[in-house]
């Protein structure tokens, strides 16, 4: 029987093999490929294509490893980000987890460690609903849009019980590695041993263990970031999807270009699952989806214990004479402290200043690579200081002296967050000072890239800040995911405006997210929360909504804008990247490629033009947008991920969340 086979870390969608044994779709089989052996997944079963003087499968390793319906869900997300069967088996398969198939995982022990909370009324509606389509085995998508502080967990967590005492099993998705922990515990507190987390955070022996301890039914509830949606579940009755829209949910950097999101959908269409999307601030076209029927909306429009919604107060950094802490700010903060409470601060600009500029001639430091501001760090980690590019990571030493005029010593301009980290300790030392209080010199704790590093460094930082043994969390977007500190009465946004001026459609979305949920770590506990935003745009209708804590009224706003501008969710988009190590070559490649596709009557082709990062490191880089309505077949653009310019890359993104 001839048989067709997918291999992991291969651009080739299959391979065919002779096979004398009984095989089944999702067989692990050891073949021969060139003058080695290897794994490969079984994918189809009596196959047409016309190969002649075929190899011979050597064995079967593992019959069904994958179920049919996850080598159904791996071969549509094969064809629908138009990747190769190989490449989605290079994300389903991480490296090291066939090194010992047959690897047997000691059972979990279950253990119930705590007691479920009262719901309330909203949060019983919804766990009424999502169990009755649990109990009626059926697929459906749910769009569970609660405000901040709502209680959206408590119903994942609610319902989660309810497949577990039928005997299925749960699988979360989490935006964030950093998330995983921290969601984990309130799972392991209701569930105990039942509860295991699989991400790439873990070791290659500590992960292997994991997956196979998934894959032979251990575990109860999985929980992951976007790569867990490939993990083989038995019994699979339920996939949460929460923070449903976070960017981290779409891969970036290799083919395919999935978004684990829409991959869990159509995993629960294919498997007969309950899917539920949490979100305070949910994408704009899950919320349309839910508009026009495709998913069925659950609210929480109230807190918990009926906790009122942070007072928002705009300030306007136009008239603050270029303080990055505005006096209201400081003596906010100030206030806080003094009272023995917790505050976050937020700038998503990481760094002590995002460039150094010479007063003299006006030269700004830039890489020399990338032809951007290099931005200044302070020692860190035991490094010195250093000037680095946060494109392309390239580093060089502190320069303090003009290289261009030799007269003017650089000057530092913008703020991130070790400037702001500077600022805050002085306003606690001030603090101390003034009002003769007990030595919190230690209080102000810093998250960002910089410093979460190693694995388990956001954790550690997150539970010090939850236990009280600082004050103050400082960070970039890291601190504005869904966490729940009950002692934080303020929230601080230094600069609103960092992703609003940014060259894409979904900046204000963007903007609007960002600031609603970090606004939403305030005054979730029994204390009323306040949030003060500084801004340049206080006008701007994403910042003025954020402001009114609005959702819909911001959806009404931008779902206008997106059918003027026929963008998503109205049409599909693609994105082709090229890049090379010479721009005019990449420059003619690109315009053959345009004209190609402008000979595609049914579709709209704007570029080539130039990226936002045109140049990284070596390369220069030039995109090319391509839209089409939603009944397009979008397979027909195939051809582009077989192109082989010379001299170029081409990197086809589907539903691309960035378009520079």
């Amino acid at each position: 029987m001839k048989v067709d086979v997918a291999i992991p870390r291969t651009k080739i969608d299959m391979f065919t093999y002779d096979c004398d044994d009984d095989v089944h779709v999702g067989d692990l089989v050891l073949v021969p490929l060139r003058n080695k052996t290897t794994h490969g997944v079984v994918v189809n079963l009596n196959s047409k294509r016309p190969i002649s003087k075929l190899k011979k499968i050597i064995r079967i390793v593992h019959d069904r490893f994958i179920p049919e319906s996850l080598i159904a869900l791996y071969q549509w997300i094969a064809d629908y980000y138009l990747a190769t069967m190989g490449e989605v088996l290079r994300l389903a398969l991480p490296s090291k987890i066939l090194k010992d198939p047959d690897m047997d995982v000691p059972p979990a022990q279950p253990v119930v460690t705590a007691q479920p909370p009262t719901p309330t009324l909203p949060q019983t509606a919804a766990i009424q609903e999502i169990i009755a389509n649990l109990d009626a085995h059926r697929f459906k998508t749910y769009l569970l849009y609660g405000i901040t502080g709502s209680g959206k967990t408590e119903v994942y967590l609610r319902a989660a019980d309810h497949v577990i005492t039928q005997g299925g099993r749960v699988l979360i998705l989490v935006p964030e590695i950093s998330l995983t922990p921290l969601l984990y515990s309130r799972f392991k507190e209701r569930f105990g041993d039942e509860t295991i987390t699989i991400h790439s955070g873990l070791t290659q022996k500590q992960r292997r263990i994991a997956w196979y301890a998934i894959h032979q039914g251990k575990y109860k509830v999985i929980i992951g970031p976007r790569s867990a949606v490939f993990v083989p579940i038995p019994d699979l009755k339920m996939i949460v999807v929460d923070e449903e829209h976070d960017t981290s949910y779409k891969e970036h950097e290799r083919m395919p270009h999935y978004n684990a999101r829409d991959s869990a959908v159509m995993r629960g269409k294919l498997e007969n699952l309950t899917v539920v999307l949490g979100s305070a601030t949910p994408q704009i076209e899950s919320y349309h989806n839910a508009q026009i029927g495709k998913y069925a909306l659950l609210t929480l429009e109230e807190r918990i214990e009926k906790r009122s919604l942070p007072q928002i107060t705009m300030i306007d950094l136009r008239s603050e004479n270029k303080r990055f802490i505005s006096p209201a700010l400081e003596t906010k903060l100030q206030h806080t402290l003094a009272q023995g409470e917790q505050a976050i601060i937020f700038l998503n600009r990481r760094g002590f200043a995002p460039h150094l500029i010479c007063p003299k001639c006006g030269y700004v430091v830039r890489c020399k690579f990338c032809g951007l501001p290099m931005v200044y760090h302070k020692p860190n980690h035991g490094e010195g200081a250093t000037l680095s590019c946060h494109i392309c990571s390239h580093k060089t030493k502190k320069i303090s002296i003009c290289p261009h005029c030799h007269r003017g010593t650089l000057l530092y301009r913008g703020a991130g967050t070790q400037r702001i980290e500077e600022m805050v300790n002085r306003i606690v030392a001030d603090l101390q000072d003034k009002e003769k209080t007990k030595d919190i010199s230690d209080c102000v704790l810093r998250l960002d890239r910089d410093i979460a590093r190693k694995r388990g460094q956001a954790e550690e930082i997150f539970e010090k800040f939850e236990r009280g043994d600082a004050r103050i969390l400082l960070g970039t977007q890291l601190v504005t995911k869904g966490f729940d500190f009950p002692d934080v009465t303020l929230v601080g946004i230094v600069n609103a405006d960092v992703i609003i001026n940014l060259p894409d459609f979904r900046s204000s979305e963007r903007t609007f997210q960002m600031l609603t949920q970090v606004a939403g770590r305030s005054g979730r506990g029994a204390k009323k929360g306040i949030v003060l935003m500084q801004t340049f745009h206080p006008e701007q209708y994403a910042i003025l909504f954020s402001q009114l804590q609005d959702y819909r009224k911001f959806y009404e706003h931008e779902i206008r804008t997106r059918k003027e501008l026929d963008f998503p969710p109205f049409a599909r988009l693609v994105l082709v990247r090229v890049k090379g190590q010479n721009a005019d070559r990449i420059a003619r490649e690109a315009e053959k490629i345009a004209q190609r596709l402008k000979r595609i009557k049914e579709i709209a082709v704007y570029g080539p033009n130039r990226s936002f990062y045109y140049k990284v490191r070596k390369d220069y880089r030039v995109f090319i947008l391509v839209k089409m309505q939603k009944n397009f077949n979008h397979a027909r653009l195939r051809f582009l991920t077989e192109l082989k310019p010379s001299g170029c890359t081409i990197d086809v993104d589907v539903d691309p969340m960035d378009v520079f």
